[in-house]
């Protein structure tokens, strides 16, 4: 009799990708999800010091928390601000605990929409990075990522395409 196995668990066992299994990749989620959660309240605060206003709220943080509504990538952002009454500010939120990174990836769909063979970047969102170790942070447009940033391949996002800042420019 022959012991079935679940197709997830044997990716995660492959040690011959570069990418990350799909174990890790639900650990880090998970740790993003409540990395969002905490992140909150300073990320308003931050907003009105960077913005000058006092009239900011932010919604969102994964409310929905990624582990409890089985994974999967959304299109909604991170947090919304609301500034003022009448003008929404997304907000797409990346951390890395990791010091040594030669490049810092965004995903394109975030980044900028496709409009005739040409890649216009958003301008109603802007990118918080936070490198944890350090307690560095940047807000980003993405009009900045998409001038500094190349499209190349990500291994630990399953070979997929982003924009790739290096690090050199990330840190300018």
């Amino acid at each position: 009799m022959s012991r079935k196995k679940d197709a997830k668990l044997v990716y995660a066992q492959s040690s011959d990708i570069k990418a990350r299994t799909y174990i890790e990749y639900r650990k880090d989620m998970k740790k993003k999800a409540i990395a969002e959660l905490e992140i909150k309240e300073w990320l308003e605060n931050k907003l009105k010091e960077e913005l000058g206003r006092k009239d900011i709220v932010v919604d969102g943080g994964d409310r929905f928390l990624w582990f409890l509504r089985e994974g999967g990538i959304t299109g909604k952002p991170d947090f919304i601000a609301y500034v003022g009454e009448k003008e929404k500010l997304f907000v797409e939120f990346q951390y890395t605990d990791k010091e040594d990174l030669q490049y810092f990836d965004f995903k394109i769909s975030k980044v900028a929409k496709k409009k005739g063979g040409e890649r216009i970047p958003y301008d109603d969102r802007i990118f918080l990075y936070i490198l944890k170790n350090s307690l560095r942070y940047a807000f980003i447009e993405p009009k900045w990522i998409v001038e500094h940033g190349e499209i190349g391949v990500v291994d630990a996002w399953g070979s997929r395409p982003a924009y790739r800042v290096p690090k050199e420019d990330f840190e300018s």
